[in-house]
């Protein structure tokens, strides 16, 4: 079972992570970011799926120095000026590479004790952050309710005159 996620650590991370890549790759390309970026999005949270797959889980500081390095290494190594508009489906590429290349260490470096450790006590922490429970509003019954009963009816003679469906006619003489 993993641990609660915090949502806004994860879209923070995220942000960060794209902003990153802007400022990085498309400093001076502010429509071709806006047209990659959900592009950019699936492929910087490709690995997140790759981990979910294996049960594995990572702290969203750990999972933005894990893409911040490979983001360096394309800066470094790569040339992302060459593809253009094909940037996004090449960040994705390289993030599959890396992770068919070193998966099997990352993996047994996610499963170590140490790790299971550090997941346990931030989940402790976050839920530690969490507010108290709140009383219910209405207290629960001790007993069923009482069964209810019919509504009564009038008692006594009943005026046909005033229903609205009976049509009195005087007697014929």
């Amino acid at each position: 079972m993993s641990p609660p996620r915090d949502p806004d650590a994860l879209s923070a991370t995220l942000e960060e992570l794209l902003c990153t890549i802007r400022l990085r790759f498309y400093l001076h390309r502010p429509g071709d970011y806006r047209r990659d970026r959900n592009r950019l999005l699936y492929a910087v949270t490709w690995p997140a799926t790759w981990l979910d797959e294996r049960g594995l889980t990572c702290a969203p500081k750990y999972y933005h120095r894990l893409i911040e390095e490979r983001l360096q290494a394309i800066a470094a190594h790569g040339n992302p000026a060459t593809y253009g508009a094909y940037f996004p489906a090449y960040l994705l590429k390289c993030l599959q590479d890396w992770f068919d290349r070193y998966g099997d260490e990352l993996y047994g470096e996610l499963k170590h004790i140490r790790n299971a450790l550090d997941q346990l006590l931030s989940s402790a922490l976050l839920c530690r952050a969490c507010p108290e429970p709140r009383p219910p509003t209405r207290p629960a019954r001790l007993h069923p309710p009482p069964p209810r009963t019919p509504p009564r009816r009038p008692q006594g003679p009943r005026d046909r005159s005033t229903h609205p469906f009976l049509i009195v006619t005087a007697p014929i003489k």
